[in-house]
């Protein structure tokens, strides 16, 4: 492929968004490439930005956006709306004329274009499919000469294509690039279109490129160029020319006039005494707002009322006097504020938050296992492999045993039930066994979920310790934990520290990664949590700290625990390596987050399609185990907002369970090193998860995957809806929306920090990923200074004293 080829190719998969697998599926905003540009101008073809027209007055006539909101969007978008003019002999404000506007006339909804899928996309997806397949079983042949060059060789053996285009095929250069040449001069597609034209074949299978390209940077057995030379081979032998699509969207009804809202409004303010004289200057004023601007003031209305609730709860500040009993650090995750809120219903309990890897970021191998997990954030690279040890040798090798004898067995089953000559008899044989076990898990989940346990001991894990010393050195270990005390804001240590990392449980879900912790790359946060607590209760690590001024107390243990936010059960780890002396404080931790899960999960029950709300938390614990469950939990559905301050600012608030929580204290934080990092990693994890949120719940068949009733997995790759076409990109229907109703309000993150203005201007500044976001409004920012002082609103000007007020305002 010549160098200018190679650069078209490039430019044109530039917007392609990477898509994680399955199993480690993560958030990420479906329309990242277009953060450089105004949120109100990244609409795609597949893409829409905002809810109906009719979606926004309902909110209105409700309550949930008023006239103050609207204002407020209006002078935040256009600043020429804070005047006011005369009509006549009346003086009448610019934003009172916009906001009669808005709720008064029409505008038509974008209709996406038509995404239906052709031939040549079905074709070939499912080529792609079988290739990409991980089960050996039904490995494509040839498949180590690239996707291409298997193609090409099959596919001339292929009846699905034409004898003509077979032959054809034969003459087509065997390796991708000068077969993508080639196909191009075949179509003659002129050279100034061929970026566009390599785009728009990207376009039409968005899923599975998204997957290609992250297979392209982690794994390298597959690229884009490869893929493009297919279609555009199979567009040349079978002489289809690509047809231009993309575009603009239809907005469906004809948008009005702007003398026809003008007459309107004028006649709404005036009465019938109007004159052509009223209408213009009105006109003129209504031309700063055309219609198609109508919805992103409406989504800016919306967002501000939610904000402006948010803010005065943030006023009151709720120290906790003297040495706490214990102290919890759990992930910032949303679902870990109802936790915290209710273990500190009890003053002796502390509460931080910190993002959910902990700040080691490593591949973490169980003791033996086969394989190892990337334990941390989508935006670093794992160059630390840590391992565990056991400590019971005899009890290890016990386990070990049983778990090789299950694992040949199940092995055994997937052989059989899968190879051509076998499965028929294999259900003769076996089918009354796995007809007993589908019973009991149908009708009893909880029961059959404790009988699996009970029967498969092989699932039981050997008691070990996190050997982090053979991966990290001494200096590299406390500058970890130096740097995870400095952006907590951690000054006191109570006699039991517990790192909680967190899981999700549920049964026949393909999303069960996207449950599970973020920031450990779509894993279970468990491992990280071990890693540090073995950190941190280091004394040669202890040593080093102290004499950079952070004293851990001689009689302060950290403990790593998990916790399980289907069911919301606080499980502590490795206790065998707990002293004796702190026995009564992992009881009474025991007994505290036994409550607290009881209560929260209660509390959850009211938002859970479905769910039970007696007194007892077993059926909705049971939930967890129900194959049939589509609603385990709710995941992240509802995240609005992160909050990067002391925890005494929101103890005790009613958060609602739709915030991120990240401890921070300015004072700890001299020189802005900590809260860079803050801003510039999990403040964008959160930006990711908020707009994946967002998206999918705007366009759950675009840029969502669909209801999961129809789902079917393609080996540990990805999803589809039905057997063949394009893998789902974002959420099911089921994490944003029940029956046909959203329950997710899809609203940009809002972010609040408390610390100095100056710093907080100055990180902005120098970071391009932050400036895009803020400038181009893709999330907001409010800081204020301390507990004491004004909030301020961040605008590419510089800072605006934000109007915080409640009055008449429901949340």
């Amino acid at each position: 492929m010549s160098l200018i080829l190679r650069a078209h190719v490039a430019a044109a998969a530039h917007d392609v968004v990477s898509s994680w697998p399955l199993e480690s599926f993560i958030a990420v905003n479906p329309l990242a490439s277009r953060e450089s540009h105004p949120f109100e101008t990244s609409a795609t073809p597949d893409a829409t930005l905002t809810r109906s027209r009719d979606a926004y007055l309902s909110d209105y006539r409700l309550g949930r956006i008023d006239n103050t909101d609207l204002e407020a969007a209006l002078i935040e978008r256009i600043p020429a709306f804070a005047t006011s003019f005369t009509v006549g002999t009346s003086t009448i404000s610019a934003k009172r004329v916009a906001v009669l506007d808005l709720t008064t006339v029409e505008w038509g909804s974008p209709r996406p274009a038509d995404g239906t899928p052709t031939w040549i996309d079905e074709y070939v997806a499912a080529w792609v499919s079988t290739y990409l397949n991980p089960d050996p079983l039904w490995m494509m042949p040839h498949s180590e000469r690239g996707l291409f060059g298997a193609w090409r060789h099959l596919a001339r053996h292929d009846t699905a294509l034409p004898r003509r285009a077979r032959r054809k095929l034969g003459g087509v250069p065997s390796e991708p690039d000068g077969a993508l040449a080639w196909a191009l001069n075949e179509l003659e597609i002129p050279s100034q279109k061929i970026v566009a034209s390599l785009r728009e074949e990207l376009n039409r299978l968005p899923g599975w490129v998204g997957h290609i390209k992250w297979r392209a940077d982690r794994i390298g057995d597959i690229d884009i160029a490869s893929y493009l030379a297919v279609r555009f081979v199979l567009r040349a032998i079978l002489d289809i020319s690509p047809v231009h699509t993309s575009g603009p969207s239809d907005t469906g009804s004809p948008e009005p006039t702007v003398w026809q809202r003008a007459e309107t409004v004028t006649r709404s303010l005036l009465g019938s005494e109007v004159t052509r004289e009223h209408i213009a200057a009105i006109a003129r004023v209504l031309a700063n707002h055309p219609v198609t601007e109508h919805p992103y003031t409406w989504q800016k209305a919306y967002e501000i009322h939610y904000r402006a609730a948010l803010m005065p709860a943030l006023s009151a500040t709720h120290e906790v006097h003297g040495r706490p009993e214990m102290q919890l650090v759990m992930c910032i995750d949303p679902r870990s504020e109802g936790m915290r809120r209710h273990l500190e219903c009890d003053p002796g309990v502390e509460t931080f938050g910190f993002a959910g890897f902990f700040g080691i970021p490593m591949r973490f191998a169980r003791y033996r296992a086969r394989g190892s997990i990337d334990s941390l954030p989508a935006l670093l690279t794992a160059r630390h492999h840590i391992t565990e040890d056991p400590t019971d040798m005899a009890q290890t090798r016990r386990l070990l045993a049983r778990a090789r004898n299950r694992d040949a067995f199940r092995k055994a089953n997937h052989h059989a039930d899968s190879n051509a000559a076998t499965p028929f008899a294999f259900a003769e044989v076996t089918g009354w066994i796995f007809g007993a076990a589908s019973i009991l898990r149908t009708f009893t989940p909880a029961l059959h979920a404790r009988l699996a346990r009970a029967l498969t001991p092989a699932l039981e894990r050997p008691d070990s310790t996190v050997t982090v010393a053979d991966s990290f050195s001494l200096q590299d270990r406390a500058a970890m934990a130096r740097t995870a005390v400095r952006m907590m804001g951690m000054t006191g240590f109570a006699p039991l520290v517990v790192l909680a990392g967190h899981k999700s449980e549920s049964a026949n879900n393909l999303f069960e990664s996207a449950l599970d912790c973020g920031a450990c790359g779509g894993n279970p946060g468990a491992a990280n949590a071990r890693a540090a607590a073995a950190i941190f209760n280091d004394p040669a690590v202890r040593e080093l700290l102290s004499t950079g001024g952070i004293d851990i107390p001689a009689d302060t243990v950290f403990a790593a625990a998990e916790h399980n936010t289907a069911t919301d059960a606080m499980t502590l780890l490795d206790q065998h390596l707990l002293p004796r002396s702190h026995d009564q404080f992992v009881q009474r931790f025991d007994r505290l987050s036994r409550t607290a899960g009881d209560h929260l999960l209660r509390e959850r029950a009211n938002d859970l399609p479905g769910a039970s709300r007696r007194r007892s938390s077993t059926p909705l614990r049971a939930r967890a185990h129900d194959w049939a469950e589509v609603y385990p939990e709710l995941g992240l559905a509802g995240n609005a907002a992160m909050i990067i301050g002391p925890r005494r600012i929101t103890r005790g608030v009613d958060l609602g369970r739709r915030v991120f929580l990240h401890s921070y204290e300015s004072g700890e934080d001299p020189d802005g090193t900590a809260l860079e990092t803050i801003m510039t990693a999990p403040l964008v994890v959160a930006q990711w998860i908020n707009h994946q949120y967002y998206f999918s719940a705007l366009n759950p068949t675009t840029l969502g995957a669909g209801t999961k009733t129809i789902h079917n997995a393609v080996g540990t790759i990805g999803v589809l809806a039905g057997g063949s076409g394009d893998l789902r990109r974002g959420l099911p229907w089921q994490s944003v929306g029940c029956g046909t109703e959203l329950f997710h309000e899809p609203m940009r993150l809002a972010v609040v920090i408390q610390a100095p203005l100056e710093r907080v201007g100055d990180i902005v500044s120098r970071n391009q990923v932050l400036r895009n976001l803020l400038d181009n409004d893709w999330i907001t920012l409010t800081a204020r200074h301390d507990s004491t002082a004004v909030w301020h609103r961040y605008t590419r000007y510089g800072w605006s004293q934000a109007p915080i007020t409640t009055e008449g305002r429901r949340s």
